[in-house]
């Protein structure tokens, strides 16, 4: 926590400066933050471009065959969704918020929908969760 004594106002620290020295912090500022939203935008599209290339484990192909997933949508983002999913009816209540998240507006539910909603999900056992 900061020392109120030691805080000089801004009105004070900007009537320091010269309209130059805060014209050009300024622009720095502003290219500094146009580089970031750049490099935030890039690795949006590298993880769409990664979500949308098909899924490669067996294992997660036979679970999506398994649920009557047309094969057509065996991507990496249908394999998430499925693992999250998984945890869900294991009983992970963090996975079944973000599900709910996905599917509906977060401000459509209310705080009772959502005890009966995780209420009535089908959890296993404890004992199931060996693997």
């Amino acid at each position: 926590m900061a020392n109120e004594q030691n805080l000089i106002p801004i009105e004070q620290v900007n009537s320091r400066r010269t309209r130059e020295e805060h014209s050009e912090d300024s622009a720095k500022g502003g290219r500094k933050s146009g580089e970031v939203r750049r490099k935030r935008k890039a690795m949006k599209e590298q993880m769409e471009l990664l979500l949308a290339l098909p899924a490669k484990y067996e294992d997660e192909k036979e679970f999506m065959g398994f649920l009557g997933i047309d094969e057509e949508n065996w991507d990496n983002q249908m394999a998430l969704i499925i693992a999250l999913y998984k945890k869900a009816m294991k009983g992970d209540v963090f996975a079944f918020q973000e599900i709910r998240k996905i599917v509906q507006d977060e401000q459509t539910t209310s705080e009772e929908d959502r005890i009966q909603i995780i209420n009535d999900l089908p959890f296993e056992s404890d004992e199931d969760e060996t693997s």
